[in-house]
C-alpha cells in the first residue's frame, strides 16, 4: 500500500525538499514487530537516504524529534483514514505517540 500521510511522493516528507537525484527511501514509521502493520496501513513517508533517513543529524534513525515527528503524524493520519480512536491505536501498536 501506498502512503496515507504523503501525497508528493517526489519530495522529501522531513526537509520538504525534491529528490533531485538522490532516490528517496520508504521509511516505516513503526519499526519492529510493527513494520508489516505500518506497510498494510500506508504508514511510510519517503525520506532522502543520506541526510533525512539514516545518517543525517537529524535523519529518523539518528535524531529521536524527527522519528517522534513522523510517528505523530503516522498517528494523525491512521486515525483520521481508518476512524480509530486513540484506545484502538494502542489496541494496534501498543502504544500512544501524541
Amino acid at each position: 500500500m501506498q502512503s496515507i500521510i504523503q501525497t508528493d511522493l517526489d519530495r522529501c516528507f522531513l526537509c520538504g525538499l525534491p529528490a533531485n537525484g538522490d532516490p528517496l527511501d520508504w521509511h516505516h514509521c513503526f519499526g519492529g514487530a510493527n513494520r508489516q502493520k505500518s506497510e498494510r496501513y500506508g504508514l511510510k513517508v519517503l525520506l532522502h537516504p543520506s541526510r533525512c533517513h539514516i545518517f543525517g543529524m537529524r535523519a529518523v534513525h539518528q535524531d529521536i524529534r524527527s522519528r517522534q515527528y513522523i510517528q505523530q503524524a503516522a498517528q494523525r493520519a491512521a486515525m483520521d483514514e481508518y476512524g480509530w480512536t486513540i484506545e484502538d491505536f494502542i489496541r494496534m501498536f501498543g502504544k500512544n505517540y501524541l
